[in-house]
């Protein structure tokens, strides 16, 4: 009784917060009536009021307004990294799951050299080919995360192509397409909607770190990575400043990991007996 208890907390928890969060990333103009990027140099680093909830920052814009726009770009980096790495992926793990072989051995062989590269080095190396838009993040992010797509795909495929199910559809006569995408894709289905949630959250952490180091969503844009980084340099004399984004990406990454684990429970057939 205690666990579904806590899980329900959880879940309850991440629910409330991701949909808080997508709300502020739709429609921002509902939460603040301020601009991300205009200056107010009457207002530098005031303290939080009642004008300025979470305060103001170093030309004095808005903390809780540069928060709430910046859920915008950091959800489009997370959730269109994920998406598009999941396009990446997953056609290659079921291809190398499925055929074995030698095809396997050359796909896996080429993913374990993308991983073999510390995921922010691998990012960099990208941004700097490509730019630092949201486009060149997601793509840079994208390429970080595929390969697990991959291996979580094949490793499914490897345990479910000499299933019966798979066995009667080669012997009527089905195309390899037809049971790839049709057969075996459907039922990879639960372990790729739980790697989605945790390679979201992943991203947004990595979209964090390049907008920290100055690699990722450029100035005057908010980012919430560039507001921890500008942040550094008032620590004594403004506090809220560091505490607001922090408190921000942590709510974010812990939310969508506990919805991971919804989706876990809920794709378990043990869970549901």
């Amino acid at each position: 009784m205690k666990l579904k208890k806590r899980v329900s907390v959880t879940t309850v928890f991440a629910f409330v917060v991701l949909g808080v969060v997508i709300l502020m990333a739709l429609f921002p103009q509902l939460f603040t009536s301020y601009d991300p990027t205009t200056p107010d140099y009457e207002s530098v680093l005031k303290g939080p009021s009642a004008a300025h909830w979470l305060g103001t920052d170093e030309v004095g814009r808005d903390i809780m307004c540069r928060l709430i726009y910046g859920t915008r770009n950091t959800m489009m980096v997370g959730l269109g990294s994920s998406l598009l790495a999941a396009l990446i992926g997953i056609p290659l793990g079921l291809i190398a799951g499925y055929f074995g072989g030698l095809l396997d051995n050359v796909i896996m062989r080429i993913l374990d050299a993308f991983l073999s590269f510390p995921a922010m080095l691998l990012a960099i190396l990208v941004i700097t080919i490509f730019g630092n838009s949201v486009p060149s993040l997601i793509l840079t992010i994208a390429t970080v995360n595929f390969p697990r797509f991959s291996r979580v795909v094949r490793s499914n495929v490897l345990s479910l192509k000499d299933r019966e199910f798979v066995e009667a559809n080669r012997a009527f006569g089905a195309k390899n397409s037809y049971i790839l995408f049709r057969t075996l894709l459907p039922n990879c289905v639960s372990a790729i909607t739980v790697q989605f949630s945790l390679l979201t959250a992943v991203a947004i952490l990595v979209e964090a770190g390049l907008s920290f180091i100055g690699l990722g969503i450029q100035p005057p844009d908010p980012a919430w990575g560039s507001m921890l980084q500008y942040s550094q340099n008032y620590l004594s004399q403004a506090s809220w400043y560091m505490i607001a984004p922090t408190v921000m990406i942590f709510l974010v990454v812990l939310a969508v990991n506990f919805f991971g684990d919804f989706l876990r429970d809920l794709f378990d057939p043990m869970k549901q007996r």
